[in-house]
Parts: C-alpha cells; structure tokens; sequence
C-alpha cells in the first residue's frame, strides 16, 4: 500500500480557497462581458462581492489555522538533521 505524506493543517481550507476563487474568476469575467455589451451586470457584480467576501474569510480563517498551529509548533524543541532532543539518550556512537 502506497504510503501518503501527512496532511498540512490548512490543506482543506486551501481547497475551498481555489474552488470559491475559481468561481469568482468566472463572475469576474462574466460581469465585465456585462458591463462591455450593455447588459444589467448589478445581479453578477453582487455575486462577484459575495465571492471575494468568502475568500477573505476563508483567508482569515487559514491564518489563524496557522497561528494556532506555530504556538503549538513552538512549544516543542526543534529537531534538526543528526539532532536528537535533551530527553532522548545518547548511544556509543560507534
């Protein structure tokens, strides 16, 4: 079975972030077709507004994930390469 790597804490919300943004790249385009040819673009614009809306709010969201995530990150000792933490013994090295 084919091991994955773990997930980033904010993977989920990063998905919405692309999905909401995806769309909102369509109104975009949409309300400025609107507004080039004439048509009412009041309805796109809101839609457009209500999207970039929610990817503010994702955003602010995926930034306190990861504030959360570095105070808990900084409460354990970093581990480098050929480190070992104080607690762990170290052997004859030979």
């Amino acid at each position: 079975m084919a091991q994955r790597a773990p997930l980033r804490p904010t993977s989920r919300i990063e998905e919405a972030i692309g999905f909401v943004g995806c769309f909102g790249l369509l109104f975009l385009g949409v309300t400025v077709f609107c507004e080039l040819t004439g048509r009412p673009a009041l309805a796109w614009a809101m839609t457009l507004l209500v999207t970039v809306v929610a990817v503010a709010l994702l955003d602010g969201w995926r930034r306190r994930v990861l504030r959360r995530h570095e105070e808990t990150d900084a409460c354990r000792p970093p581990v480098g390469r050929g480190e070992r933490p104080a607690d762990v013994p170290r052997g004859s090295g030979r």
